[in-house]
């Protein structure tokens, strides 16, 4: 049975490696946007959201589907069966890779029209060649998420971004040297984000072999064996599990597409700028994206940790813990998604000077902030409703939410520009999170207390709004024109983080909004506890005095 701790360990493990995903991810643009400028950068961001759409549909049900079942079959005690389960698995995600990079690999031409830039065809076809590899990766993900070894996922996932960063940069230093276009150089981009991949997925194999030998999980495996890995019937269960994950998963990719389709055309025939004009547009306004995919890491986290731990608790027939996951789920992801995306509001004008060297775009990162609350409560919602075996739900709320962000999306953004495209993403998401918690209401009853769960860390984190903001703001008139811009905006950004850090964390266990049940929940909750009574002791004795 899975020990307290490791649920949110788990979960922390992945955020961690997220957000030093992210980070790596995000600084690279700095280079990226010098060597290539805002046009290339915008002409990179357009393709990307569509690789990121066909990778989700390559990669993100099975995972989570695979981790299921095979949380269920050891839940049963079924330890030799892992072994089929993933050498089907590897069947199945092998054939869907082929068929999506055909898929896009042909259709490129028709996309890039579609999308209003005929410049993007090489760039998508060189792109496409990555999902030859993601979906061996995503089975093997799978396979740790199943036995909840959150480490090796988190690892794989750090050394993936670190070479899919390295091979990008070497891309476009040389090509930019040998005097090639921009779209020569981004299809070059893309080529090398193939390489990284094919290269992480030799590393995860390896992770495997080594985990293999320390606890001998393929033991009596008949890997020589037709039927060993090919089971149509499991194909079948297994894509009725994986379609709907699938389709859930979509959230960020799916509203980032729409903004790729929607925006150049409303820029360029509503707002009447030329395409160049458009491409520069939004490559600003995808500035906030990399920072609003870490501000909702941790919601994302616990969808990934959640599922197998409430699979496991389902199968063995214990309801009050599946209550326990799910009101814990629901909670730490509010109160780390809520400091994290008013934190980002605070610090935006900080980042982006910091980042990208200018305040261009700013308040349409602000507004993307805002937007990660709802979404880490989203991406939370979907992992409880598809551990309790209604992966079914969340997929039909995407589709719902995708009207909305389309319908958002013509009207602010023709009304508001690059503001308004943040603004539907605020609308669409938070529509999406209603519908997810009403489903959660009607199946497992979780008890709230609307003073401690959702006034108090309010109140809190918007106090740490005020004072990060401010404490940007000083350092900004502080150390004006004494330092570089870049500098400068690093600066802000670290004193904003660092004051909000210590009045949300301090609040945080000062009020306190975790109790003691929960904390035995937490890695190193004990300590946690020890500290806090140490601090309420000495209150106590000082008010005596």
């Amino acid at each position: 049975m899975l020990k307290k701790s490791h649920f949110l360990a788990g979960a922390l493990i992945l955020a961690i490696a997220g957000i030093l995903s992210k980070v790596i991810g995000m600084f690279y643009r700095i280079p990226l946007q010098e060597i290539v400028g805002d046009n290339g950068l915008g002409l990179y961001q357009e393709v990307y959201p569509l690789y990121l759409t066909f990778l989700i549909l390559a990669t993100a049900g099975v995972p989570v589907a695979l981790s299921r079942v095979i949380a269920e079959a050891l839940a049963e005690g079924k330890q030799s069966s892992v072994g089929q389960i993933l050498a089907r698995s590897m069947v199945m995600m092998g054939a869907i890779g082929i068929g999506l990079f055909a898929i896009l690999y042909v259709s490129s031409p028709l996309i890039a029209k579609m999308m209003g830039n005929p410049h993007l065809v090489e760039p998508i076809r060189a792109i496409s060649l990555s999902l030859l590899f993601v979906p061996l990766i995503a089975v093997i993900r799978g396979f740790f998420y199943g036995h909840q070894k959150m480490l090796y996922v988190g690892l794989s996932q750090i050394v993936e971004q670190s070479l899919r960063v390295a091979f990008i940069l070497i891309a476009s230093i040389y090509l930019v040297s040998l005097g090639e276009d921009t779209d020569t150089v981004i299809t070059g981009v893309n080529f090398g984000t193939m390489i990284s991949t094919m290269l992480s997925l030799g590393f995860l194999a390896l992770l495997m072999w080594l985990y293999n030998r320390k606890s001998s999980v393929f033991v009596g495996a008949q890997w020589n064996r037709l039927d060993w890995w090919y089971d149509r019937s499991f194909f079948q269960s297994m894509w009725r599990i994986a379609w709907p994950i699938c389709v859930s998963a979509l959230v960020i990719p799916i509203f980032s597409l729409t903004d790729s389709f929607l925006a150049i055309n409303i820029f360029r025939y509503i707002w009447n700028v030329d395409g160049l004009t458009a491409d520069t547009w939004f490559g600003i306004y995808s500035r906030g994206g990399p920072l609003l995919q870490m501000a909702s890491l941790f919601g994302s986290s616990i969808a990934l940790s959640i599922v197998p731990a409430i699979a496991e608790a389902k199968r063995q027939g214990d309801e009050e813990r599946v209550t326990t996951l799910t009101k814990l789920s629901l909670r730490f992801a509010w109160l780390i998604g809520l400091p994290a995306g008013l934190g980002l509001t605070a610090v935006a004008e900080g980042a982006n000077l910091a980042l990208y060297g200018d305040m261009e775009g700013t308040r349409a990162m602000a507004i993307l902030g805002v937007t990660a609350i709802p979404l880490s409560l989203l991406l939370a919602t979907n992992g409880i409703l598809q551990g309790v075996g209604k992966e079914k739900i969340p997929a039909l709320h995407l589709f719902y939410g995708v009207l909305v962000k389309i319908g958002a999306t013509l009207l602010f953004t023709s009304f508001l520009g690059m503001d308004g495209l943040s603004l539907s993403w605020l609308c669409a998401t938070a529509f999406v999170c209603v519908l997810n918690m009403r489903s959660i209401k009607k199946l497992v009853f979780v008890p709230i207390n609307w003073r401690f769960d959702t006034v108090y860390p309010l109140l809190v984190a918007n106090l740490m709004l005020l004072l990060a903001w401010g404490a940007t703001e000083a350092t900004g008139l502080l150390f004006a024109g004494k330092e570089k811009v870049r500098l400068l905006g690093a600066m802000e950004t670290v004193a904003g983080v660092g004051i909000g850090l210590i009045v949300y964390l301090g609040l945080l266990l000062l009020i306190p909004l975790i109790d003691d049940k929960e904390l035995d929940w937490l890695p190193g909750g004990n300590k946690i506890r020890s500290f806090m009574n140490t601090i309420r002791k000495k209150q106590t004795s000082s008010k005596a005095q």
